[in-house]
């Protein structure tokens, strides 16, 4: 398995122990488990180096998470249509977009950002914008334009939300832009659109607004100190908010390589684009297929979970280092894991010490010693 990891300039980065235990959860299809490790690692060291490499993890896992979860509420949707969906709960769909071509992207651009300011006000629980799109690819609707209201209530029911915002963008080469999102309920109810009309440079401004209105038919009033955190929250450059789409596209595609190239465009386009600069990272990891780790070691041959109290010799075949970390009990245990390093086969160089792997507070499904294994190449 490749271990793809950002390195500091002291040797080993600090992401490796939990990306390493991730991958070996990625591996056994213990998605749940792994993005459990990868998203405790960013909430207290996203700003460490070699985040990035978390952060692309994340995000592929998110994917596979929600592709999973489609599929899995599919196979059970009779089931699902006979339970309550959560009244708080919401999900946007993807914008439709209509008039000039060139603004496509923003159906899931205008998409996302809907979805993150209305998860700013706390009140509602928001759907992944990747759990609506995986669903929707699921039903084969990703090409199909605006879902209709019975279309709307059925993926309502299928991700659990008591409600869907659906909007529509009307841009035409020339003239007046419009704007207008309406709420679909799990009843089938759907609300009298909110809608904002003005020039395309406002766009964004625009859909500030509606989103107002939007929490508005969803029962709910912002606060000032609220607005304000929605006002702040992406970027009010639409060159950069278009580039950024574009990038959302092609990460969907699986396509890092253009996501990068559009994350940057809009990074350069607004340097304060924090969003479109951590896009650009997480992307740009996730182009590379290999790493070359001090001491090249690459190349995982094997990962064991172990009771407390069994021996710990380790199996070693060949140039081997391995190191073996005591997993905390508890997700509240605090302490520093223990560590202890076992070489064969070569004396270690003073200069190039051997890696530690350091699990960093990572919850793993088991308590006892994680065995990890390398073998040089």
């Amino acid at each position: 398995m490749t271990i793809v990891a950002g390195i500091d300039e002291a040797g080993y980065g600090p992401t490796l122990g939990p990306l390493v235990v991730g991958r070996c959860l990625e591996q056994d299809q213990r998605l749940d488990e792994a993005h459990v490790v990868y998203a405790r690692y960013m909430t207290s060291y996203a700003d460490r180096p070699g985040a990035a490499g978390i952060r692309s993890r994340q995000g592929i896992v998110r994917r596979e998470r929600a592709i999973a979860a489609a599929r899995d509420a599919l196979a059970r949707e009779a089931e699902l249509a006979q339970v309550p969906a959560e009244p708080s709960t919401v999900a946007v769909l993807p914008v439709q977009v209509v008039g000039d071509s060139a603004y496509q992207p923003l159906s899931r651009g205008l998409a996302e950002i809907m979805t993150t300011d209305l998860a700013l006000l706390e009140r509602f629980r928001m759907v992944e914008r990747l759990q609506v799109g995986a669903l929707l690819g699921e039903l084969n609707l990703t090409q199909a334009g605006r879902v209709d209201p019975a279309t709307a209530v059925r993926v309502g029911h299928l991700v659990r939300a008591g409600s869907m915002v659906q909007g529509l963008a009307t841009i035409p080469p020339r003239g007046t832009t419009r704007l207008e999102a309406a709420v679909v309920r799990s009843d089938g109810e759907v609300t009298a659109p909110a809608r904002q009309d003005g020039a395309v440079r406002d766009l964004l401004k625009m859909e500030k607004q509606l989103v107002v209105e939007i929490a508005r038919q969803l029962g709910y009033e912002l606060s000032a100190a609220e607005l304000e955190m929605v006002l702040e929250n992406g970027t009010q450059n639409l060159a950069a908010f278009l580039a950024y789409s574009r990038g959302l596209l092609a990460e969907d595609r699986g396509d890092y390589r253009s996501a990068a190239a559009f994350y940057a465009e809009a990074a350069q386009a607004d340097p304060n684009f924090d969003v479109a600069r951590d896009a650009y990272e997480a992307a740009t990891v996730s182009v590379e297929t290999s790493l070359s780790l001090p001491s090249a070691i690459t190349t995982l041959s094997s990962v064991e979970v172990v009771a407390p109290g069994v021996g710990t010799e380790l199996p070693l075949g060949g140039v081997l280092t391995t190191t073996v970390t005591d997993i905390a009990a508890t997700q509240s245990e605090t302490t520093a894991p223990t560590s202890t390093q076992v070489t064969s086969g070569a004396q270690t160089s003073a200069s190039q010490p051997p890696p530690t792997i350091t699990v960093l507070g990572t919850p793993v499904a088991a308590t006892g010693v994680v065995r990890i294994i390398f073998r040089l190449p």
